[in-house]
């Protein structure tokens, strides 16, 4: 992994991303914040953090649906502040 994939994997920086992307549904926020959870979730995974796992594997069900344009508005960001309590640490 190079250090941009060490960046990916920063849970400070998923909550900007994630932020971004539910307000402006722009296509490139949105991968960014698809790809930075996909790291998470599976540093989640390696450490048996499965709960943590779960709520980022929801997280990124929400960035799709925004890229589809089928957000589903605040329930998105509600997802996003359960990832902040439940994968601190990571």
């Amino acid at each position: 992994m190079g250090s941009s994939s060490a960046l990916a994997g920063s849970l400070a920086l998923l909550d900007p991303s994630a932020r971004d992307c539910f307000a402006t549904q722009a296509e490139r926020v949105c991968e960014k914040a698809l790809l930075q959870a996909e790291v998470l979730q599976r540093k989640a995974s390696n450490q048996e953090r499965y709960p943590c796992q779960s709520m980022l594997l929801g997280l990124q069900a929400e960035v799709v649906m925004v890229q589809l344009k089928a957000g589903r508005g605040d329930q998105a960001n509600d997802t996003l502040a359960a990832v902040q309590r439940r994968c601190q640490g990571l």
